[in-house]
């Protein structure tokens, strides 16, 4: 991965930073000199490994409950003395047909990927304004542009997410802050059992599966993910890309579902 020396030693929150794409970000971040909090539910052996080898501060706690947000992100600013990058990673997913999904699980999904970001922002963004600088990069998701069967909760807070962070763009250009959304495709992490399961199939022929239909024949890697967000951090990749939804895909890109 290309270095950018402009970004040694600035302060990263990534939420969702333990595992799959959260964890390659936390990767890719540190590589570039970077100092690191990751969010992660609960601190465990797992969390100790990463927070470890990126030597980044554990901020815990799941932000679908109230509060737990701005926590960390009080956390991370009490630890370093202020936040440049903002990463708003966290998923919640769980698939159901619409009238099927009881409600207990229809909203936790959003209370993750949207509500909980939302209150990160919230408070991450007036230390990026009195600074007149910042990023903040939302990770929203394929689901969250097309319409997919059993996904309605998960497919409309990753859609909000994406809105959310396209006004965020406007509203705040004139701060310095840049607001970008990286939305993945199919990438191989623990998330894809999630749909395995729905189709009834393995991990491994859901992984095959959704790959026929992709023009690289492969799904997408976290540190693909991680990369982009590595670039939107930079001036140039923030400035360039603020304000728009960046797919990242192996050349996929979809308007409509395939998978009924």
């Amino acid at each position: 991965m290309q270095k950018y020396a402009e970004l040694k030693n600035q302060i990263v929150l990534i939420t969702g930073g333990t595992q799959g794409i959260g964890e390659a970000m936390a990767d890719a971040f540190a590589a570039q000199g970077c100092k690191l909090a990751i969010n992660g539910r609960a601190l465990n052996d797992k969390v100790r490994k990463v927070a470890d080898r990126t030597n980044a501060l554990p901020v815990m706690g799941s932000i679908s409950e109230p509060g737990v947000s701005s926590r960390i992100v009080e956390e991370t600013i009490a630890e370093y003395g202020k936040l440049d990058v903002l990463v708003c990673n966290a998923a919640g997913m769980d698939m159901k047909p619409f009238l099927e999904h009881p409600e207990e699980k229809w909203w936790p999904q959003v209370n993750i990927n949207l509500s909980g970001h939302f209150e990160c922002v919230r408070t991450a963004l007036p230390g990026m304004i009195r600074q007149k600088s910042g990023t903040i990069i939302l990770i929203s998701s394929f689901f969250g542009t097309l319409g997919w069967s059993n996904a309605s909760g998960y497919g409309a807070s990753k859609s909000g997410l994406l809105a959310m962070g396209q006004y965020l763009a406007r509203e705040h250009r004139k701060d310095g802050v840049n607001v970008c959304i990286i939305v993945p495709g199919v990438i191989r992490t623990a998330q894809l059992q999630v749909d395995a399961d729905d189709l009834g199939i393995s991990y491994e022929e859901v992984c095959e599966m959704y790959a026929r239909d992709i023009p690289m024949h492969r799904i997408g890697m976290p540190a693909e993910i991680a990369g982009m967000a590595v670039f939107m951090a930079t001036r140039a990749g923030g400035r360039g890309l603020s304000g728009r939804h960046v797919q990242v895909s192996g050349g996929d890109y979809r308007t409509t579902p395939y998978y009924v």
